[in-house]
């Protein structure tokens, strides 16, 4: 029997996903929930570890609030995978091996993180590195010999990680098999998440000099580029604020906002909105959608034949959306929006075509068309660039050139320029006031 050991700080969420894909498992469970609303757990060790020790069966699953198990055998199976695997210290669905000379190629596991299919197909349990804390595994009888380190990992971060390197450190495994999940996170905990990434190499080093996690590898030039990275960052978001913080000037005086092609992260969540409604024609982005929250209404539609009453929504926000749609569509989609809209219509696109097949086998992921700043102040809209100069810039938006975290600072020193000469930019912002 496996024992469900979940910390929770929104019952909501708790309720509608992870308990809901537990509601008709075909195997006996044992679950302990951890109120944790009110903060009385300061880290995820002391709560784990607390749980952990009231269980009673044979193995002991670590698992977040917002995780959802994709089958009603999910438990079933995971115990014969567990029951298979030799010298098992701690099994998951997401980790990192050595093997491979970049992030990407030392990913291991297979899940829907946020929407987005993350890892390769797999077919049996590999060895690895470090697992993501998302879902761990134990045996109750390796609990019982080596618990979570509360002491130096008194917060959210790293205590997975270096569970899986303790024991490895023992002569036990850690292991990734193939049971699919959906990672529902809305928003990530990045608040000292570098500091405990030090305190896990400091910990470790004389075993491990290179520690890969799925928050990124870690080692000392790492640590010390991240310090830095970390001590300028309130500085740089001062000065290199990003869209988003237009975005949430444009909306937050209004009550009622229309999202078109809202899909599955939408950047409304950031805004705080009373009232919004998003349209989207795929399925899965809606689920998912639905699942985080982000709005408050859907509507399952194609964007080309929809129809909606005149000054129906103070606010439509179109973002990353008219690519996709052929330019005539894309014209006549901005022309009944003028009706929708009583305040104001936001639009972001591409600035040129930049070329995209279809992602999360959805078809409606192509661009079909291309789009330019002066076509759209043509159109009545004031026109802003957006991400920094498009020449550094390729196939989904990735730079082109390494390492990354240079060619950002780059890119954002471009965009104090390209903010205002949107003809040059990677991306626009385009925002139409219709009184």
């Amino acid at each position: 029997m496996i024992s469900i050991v979940i910390v929770y700080n929104n019952e909501k969420t708790l309720n509608e996903i992870l308990l809901k894909s537990l509601k008709n498992q075909t195997v006996k469970f044992e679950i302990i929930k951890l109120d944790n609303t009110k903060g009385q757990f300061k880290s995820a060790a002391e709560a784990l570890n607390f749980g952990g020790r009231r269980a009673k069966g044979r193995y002991i699953m670590f698992v977040h609030q917002d995780v959802e198990l994709d089958s009603d055998s999910w438990l079933e199976n995971t115990e014969n995978y567990l029951n298979g695997m030799s010298n098992l210290g701690v099994a998951g669905v997401a980790g990192m091996s050595e093997k491979g000379t970049t992030h990407t190629e030392r990913m291991r596991g297979y899940i829907s993180n946020c929407g987005t299919l993350w890892g390769k197909p797999f077919k049996k349990p590999e060895e690895v590195h470090t697992l993501d804390e998302l879902l761990l595994i134990v045996p109750r009888s390796i609990f019982s010999k080596l618990q979570f380190d509360e002491k130096n990992f008194d917060y959210w971060h790293c205590y997975g990680a270096d569970y899986c390197l303790s024991l490895r450190q023992m002569g036990l495994k850690a292991y990734v098999f193939p049971a699919f999940v959906y990672h529902r996170s809305l928003l990530s905990n990045m608040k000292d998440l570098v500091f405990h990434q030090k305190r896990l190499y400091d910990k470790h080093k004389k075993s491990f000099k290179h520690i890969y996690t799925t928050s990124g590898d870690i080692d000392w030039l790492k640590l010390e580029i991240r310090k830095c990275v970390r001590f300028f960052q309130p500085l740089h978001r001062r000065i290199f604020p990003t869209w988003l913080e237009d975005l949430k000037k444009e909306v937050s005086e209004f009550d009622k906002v229309l999202d078109l092609g809202c899909g599955y992260n939408s950047p409304i969540q950031y805004c705080k909105q009373r009232f919004s409604v998003g349209v989207e024609l795929y399925a899965p982005y809606i689920l998912e959608s639905k699942k985080k929250g982000i709005h408050n209404q859907y509507i399952k539609a194609d964007l080309r034949d929809i129809k909606l009453k005149t000054n129906s929504f103070d606010v439509i926000l179109c973002s990353e959306v008219i690519e996709h749609l052929k330019k005539k569509e894309g014209y006549e989609l901005i022309g009944r929006m003028e009706k929708w809209a009583k305040k104001k219509i936001i639009i972001t696109v591409p600035n040129g075509y930049v070329w995209q097949d279809d992602v999360d086998n959805n078809k409606f992921q192509e661009h079909q068309s291309e789009w330019y700043a002066k076509e759209l102040k043509d159109l009545g809209f004031k026109v802003y660039g957006m991400n920094g100069w498009k020449k550094l810039r390729g196939y989904k938006g990735l730079f082109k050139y390494k390492p990354d975290l240079l060619w950002i600072l780059i890119s954002d020193l471009t965009q104090k320029i390209t903010y205002y000469v949107p003809q040059y930019a990677f991306q626009i912002f385009a925002v139409k006031n219709l009184e």
